[in-house]
């Protein structure tokens, strides 16, 4: 597991690398977030006299790096960790209800568009490293998420924005099963960020002193 979460970390940062790279100067965002909502854990295909599970709730938490290409539209990528909560048997089924919890990290890489000034769409696939143990299920795999929210910028460069999502895990598992379970999940989170310029090298000659165009 281990070696999972250092996984994560090190796509992480070589997609920032990816984003922060050239020399040209260029406009970013980095911002951190949290929030919560509702969770699925279901399987695409349902099998006759399987575990069914009911997801409970979750609560999620990261931070994201943004490039701005122009007024409008964006790339970004970060690093976010969900909590899944369930029980399993699910309601209704006799028997007393377990309940339990694993995590999620994840990173996505997304593309953003903004319009009418505040408000913005993203979507995007996403690298999701499950943690903790869920019986025999390992829910890592490739997936995809899409939201939209507003976004509001102080005159000092800080911002705060709000995001309703939804999110499919497990479209792709690592470790392919039977039919294994996959989290739907859907929420809205509040986060707080700054916009910032990276200036790329100067483009002056070696020597700073004016040059004189008429002698």
């Amino acid at each position: 597991m281990f070696r999972n979460e250092t996984f994560c970390i090190c796509f992480t940062l070589l997609l920032a690398s990816g984003i922060c790279s050239g020399q040209k100067t260029w406009w970013g965002e980095v911002s951190g977030f949290a929030g919560g909502g509702d969770n699925e854990i279901f399987r695409f295909q349902e099998l006759e006299e399987s575990e069914t599970v009911t997801g409970t709730g979750l609560w999620t938490a990261g931070m994201d790096l943004r490039k701005l290409l122009g007024d409008h539209f964006s790339l970004g990528t970060g690093l976010s960790y969900s909590h899944q909560y369930y029980t399993s048997p699910a309601s209704g089924i006799g028997g007393a209800d377990t309940p339990g919890s694993f995590g999620l990290v994840t990173v996505p890489v997304m593309v953003r568009a903004d319009f009418l000034k505040w408000f913005f769409a993203d979507a995007g696939a996403l690298l999701a490293m499950q943690t903790g143990i869920y019986r025999e299920d390992n829910m890592s795999g490739l997936g995809a998420t899409l939201g939209a929210g507003i976004q509001y910028r102080f005159r000092s460069d800080i911002f705060i924005r709000v995001r309703a999502f939804a999110t499919q895990y497990g479209l792709l598992h690592f470790s392919p099963g039977n039919h294994p379970l996959t989290p739907l999940n859907g929420g809205v989170t509040v986060g707080v960020g700054y916009r910032f310029i990276r200036l790329g090298s100067c483009n002056c000659p070696d020597d700073k002193n004016p040059v004189r165009k008429f002698r």
